[in-house]
């Protein structure tokens, strides 16, 4: 057995309709073997035309390799509350997901409106994080438009996935300095924009992340880069994902399974 410390916060399986993007679970374990990530939080992209096949497939993919994968939900809450509360009780009392992702621009869905607002608040009653797409996408990803969720849900851990992806990263930065239950995954972030949200917000609220299997290598030489003192480092590329998605109480992951 193994303690994890490298943590892939963001990435996902499947196809996507509305980016265009495909991701196969040989290629997230290629990238995973040859860049020494441990552990991978997944989930389906937002254009998934079947969002729960897509998390039937995860929760294989976990099962299949214990402790190096972990589930994420992601689904349009546009439509019937009751179904997609019934879809993410069951990713995270069934399939033990650790996690549920609103994506603004993927399914079109404004942080302040009634429909966000229900995801942050299954969120909430389940105990889990709740991760938000934030950058492209304006004015919706906009990551401000999490300042009134995170103060209504206080007890609520809120990710902005990408922390504004560098266009946006100022006001990520600014959200979070705000709300103390914001935290940022930074992938597509500058370097050294990365360094100033560690040095500001502190390596407990920050998490790397890729997205895209092609860009775990980018991210962690992001990191690398920065010569971080190495109990901030381990922080931030592992230490706070553990902490903010409650990984540890999950199990540690078996070396064989690589």
């Amino acid at each position: 057995m193994a303690q994890l410390k490298v943590v892939d916060t963001h990435a996902h399986l499947g196809e996507c309709c509305v980016f265009g993007l495909i991701a196969t679970e040989e290629e997230i374990i290629r990238r995973m073997e040859e860049n020494g990530v441990d552990a991978t939080i997944i989930q389906p992209y937002p254009g998934a035309k079947e969002a729960p096949k897509t998390h039937d497939r995860i929760a294989e993919l976990c099962a299949k390799y214990p402790g190096r994968f972990y589930g994420l939900a992601s689904m349009s809450p546009h439509g019937d509350h009751d179904a997609y509360t019934r879809e993410i009780e069951r990713c995270v009392k069934d399939l033990k997901f650790v996690g549920v992702k609103l994506h603004t621009i993927g399914h079109g869905v404004n942080p302040l409106s009634e429909d966000g607002d229900f995801v942050f608040q299954t969120a909430h009653d389940l105990g889990i994080p709740a991760m938000v797409h934030t950058g492209p996408g304006v004015p919706f990803a906009l990551p401000a438009l999490c300042i009134p969720a995170a103060q209504k849900y206080p007890g609520l851990k809120i990710i902005l996935a990408h922390a504004g992806f560098a266009v946006f990263t100022a006001e990520a930065q600014v959200a979070a300095s705000i709300c103390g239950n914001l935290y940022l995954e930074t992938s597509w972030c500058i370097g050294e924009d990365i360094r100033w949200m560690i040095s500001t917000i502190g390596p407990e609220r920050v998490m790397m992340g890729a997205d895209l299997p092609s860009n775990v290598p980018v991210e962690i030489a992001k990191y690398r880069a920065l010569d971080l003192e190495p109990a901030v480092y381990d922080r931030v590329m592992g230490g706070t994902a553990i902490e903010v998605f409650k990984l540890q109480s999950r199990g540690e992951y078996v070396r064989s399974a690589r």
